[in-house]
């Protein structure tokens, strides 16, 4: 069924690949016929570079996350060494940074995508690939194709947003917009108030969605499983429609924009893919201006050349709309950006071939997908299609794509704005689907926190203010796994993430909310003997908690932080283990030698506590670099006395130490 796949790949008989190159070749004599007379370049000439850039391998590329509190050392990292390192080799040429992306974040290198950078004979490309490894496990970096990196950018969101990003796996799009959120926050470690749905039809795509994007740290996070057309209508507890802010529709389609990267699709690609997608691409754009909110943004994409999942969806939504949305003229935004207009005609073809009209095809060989909206319509001349955007692989050394951006200016037309008919039996398997999907999938259900003694024995503890509310904003995944005891993780949620997750259907019921995954995992269970709380702080929870924290912060000196992070990476050089031999008894950890750093700790209770290195002088830049480094660590008594234990994993710790060390050089901690 068309309907319920994310993409669909038309099964073709052995001698559809009659014309097609060799196997591993890159040709396809369709392909090339298929887009000449779609006239999708400007001449001959044109046409001839865009084939040759599709003929090669597409280069590696990278953005740095904007809010990542590692930012400033990810960048010098990469400006001081590992650049200039491949740049020294001169075996490629040298590293790009894209123009056109904000503050220069991202980056392109001429070594393919797909090669094995590790078994690599160059000293550079094996520390790039230590360096990517890295910090794309920390959420500081992520690989992703450049073009991937413009719908985000034209979507303009603001932290307060409520946001959707329909069609989410692999999940870098949705990185891109939580970072962006979080950027606009501001410095000070202040989270967004709005909410950043990432949703996809396959669950299993679902789960490696979440793997991306819990990356980010972001309690403004929600992963959902639904297919996109039947994504549910919310209503608040007034009754009123919860819509979107901004939604991106990075849409399923046959693809051939990635030609450089999946070299397959050489041999697999036939007209008749756009042909098979085009209806279900317009019913999830359709589906997109109904939860859209009058005043809100749609960029709808793809990563596709053929006019049918492109400008024929445009148009046809435009039809559909009634004047009530508008192509966003984006022409001045990334300026830097080499782009072609959209379409103003096209040509209807399939695997039969171009047929002049809907009506005309009617006694001849079509698909069955074949579709009126496809055609183009005298009414479509009156819309601005040349405010589509094309990108194509020649320009600028990417891969193909299409971005449109719609504003919805007033509500939608009652046909346009009643949901798809689903017959009663449907309707019925529907709602049993929703009601039975956490035990059939395996899913945790999210259950609201409400143990109030336990938020009382955190807020208290941690000397949380009033500003982080924790009351009602915590979520847990399965009850208690101990009689009598709290549940072992508990989800901090921002309020926008905790407005969708209470939503209900028109009629009040359930609303059937698929949730795989949300917020960030801010605190976990830990019992122990004499310490107050049962609650510990994550690293991972850090960024959200910490500019609340009155209690449970020490801060240390640079130098006592390097070695407790030092140890945990087991460096050379470093003293013993944490928790190995120590030479006498002691009431402060050995790591610990300085005056009013020992004073701190002492003013501490045993558990879970925030170690924080000195920023020098009273510089507020100095003061953000030095939060940024705030460390979960474990105060524990044993009997040969105290010691420190770093809860960050030690991919994490590795990177802060990076950082640390960094800052120690620049003189900013002390």
């Amino acid at each position: 069924d068309i309907m319920s796949t994310a993409c669909v790949k038309r099964a073709r008989d052995a001698d559809d690949d009659a014309d097609v190159g060799a196997s591993g070749a890159r040709t396809n004599d369709r392909f090339e016929a298929y887009y000449r007379a779609q006239g999708v370049c400007a001449d001959e000439d044109d046409f001839a570079r865009m084939m040759r850039a599709f003929q090669t391998p597409l280069p590696l590329t990278f953005r740095v996350n904007a809010s990542s509190k590692l930012l400033g050392a990810i960048r010098r990292r990469l400006e001081r060494d590992v650049l200039p390192a491949l740049a020294r080799e001169g075996t490629m040429r040298a590293p790009k940074c894209v123009g056109w992306y904000p503050e220069r974040l991202a980056f392109q290198i001429d070594v393919a995508r797909d090669a094995t950078l590790k078994a690599s004979a160059s000293r550079g490309v094996v520390a790039l690939h230590e360096f990517l490894k890295q910090a794309g496990e920390t959420g500081a970096l992520t690989r992703q194709e450049l073009v991937s990196m413009i719908p985000p950018l034209l979507l303009d969101v603001k932290p307060g947003h409520r946001v959707i990003d329909m069609c989410a796996a692999p999940g870098s799009k949705t990185s891109q917009l939580l970072e962006m959120s979080h950027a606009a926050s501001g410095k000070g470690g202040k989270s967004p108030s709005g909410v950043v749905i990432a949703n996809d039809a396959s669950l299993q795509r679902s789960n490696l969605l979440t793997h991306q994007c819990k990356r980010s740290n972001s309690p403004a996070l929600v992963v959902t499983n639904h297919q996109a057309q039947l994504f549910p209508m919310l209503y608040d507890a007034k009754g009123a429609k919860l819509r979107f802010d901004r939604i991106l529709a990075d849409v399923p389609c046959s693809g051939d924009g990635t030609l450089r990267k999946s070299p397959d699709l050489w041999r697999k690609w036939n007209p008749s893919s756009g042909v098979d997608l085009h209806t279900l691409q317009l019913e999830i754009a359709t589906h997109a201006l109904r939860l859209l909110e009058v005043g809100g943004r749609l960029v709808y994409s793809t990563c596709s050349l053929n006019p049918m999942e492109n400008e024929s969806v445009v148009a046809a939504l435009l039809k559909r709309a009634k004047g009530s949305v508008e192509l966003v003229d984006v022409s001045s935004s990334l300026p830097e950006l080499k782009r072609r207009p959209g379409m103003k005609y096209w040509k209807v073809g399939d695997v039969f071939g171009f047929h002049e009209s809907f009506d005309d095809s009617a006694g001849r060989k079509r698909q069955k997908t074949l579709a009126r909206t496809m055609f183009w319509d005298a009414e479509y001349d009156k819309f601005p299609l040349e405010r589509c955007v094309r990108v194509f692989p020649h320009l600028d050394d990417t891969g193909g794509f299409f971005i449109t951006v719609f504003q919805k200016t007033k509500e939608l037309p009652e046909d346009m704005e009643a949901l798809p008919f689903v017959d009663a039996n449907k309707a019925y398997r529907l709602a049993r689907e929703n009601a039975e999907w956490n035990e059939k999938k395996r899913v945790a259900p999210v259950i609201k926190f409400d143990d109030s003694s336990a938020v009382a024995s955190i807020t208290k503890h941690y000397g949380l203010s009033d500003a982080l509310a924790l009351d009602g904003a915590l979520m847990t995944r399965q009850h208690s796994d101990l009689p009598g005891v709290s549940p072992k993780r508990l989800y901090y949620l921002s309020k926008g993430a905790r407005k969708v997750l209470t939503a209900t259907a028109k009629d009040g019921t359930s609303a059937g909310l698929q949730v795989v995954a949300c917020g960030v995992r801010a605190f976990e269970r830990q019992i122990v003997k004499g310490v107050k709380c049962a609650y510990r702080i994550t690293q991972e929870g850090l960024d959200a908690v910490y500019p609340h924290m009155k209690k449970q912060v020490v801060r240390v000196r640079a130098a006592e932080l390097e070695t407790i992070l030092a140890r945990q990476q087991d460096e050379p050089g470093a003293k013993a283990s944490i928790g190995g031999a120590r030479s006498s008894s002691s009431d402060i950890p050995e790591e610990i030698t300085h005056a009013k750093s020992i004073e701190k700790l002492k003013s501490v209770a045993d558990g879970c506590v925030i170690l924080v290195p000195k920023p020098v002088g009273d510089d507020e830049d100095n003061e953000v670099e030095a939060s940024a480094l705030a460390v979960a660590c474990w105060l524990g008594s044993g009997a040969k006395g105290k010691s420190l234990s770093v809860l960050a994993s030690k991919v994490e710790g590795a990177q802060l130490l990076y950082q640390l060390r960094d800052c120690m050089s620049r003189k900013t901690v002390q």
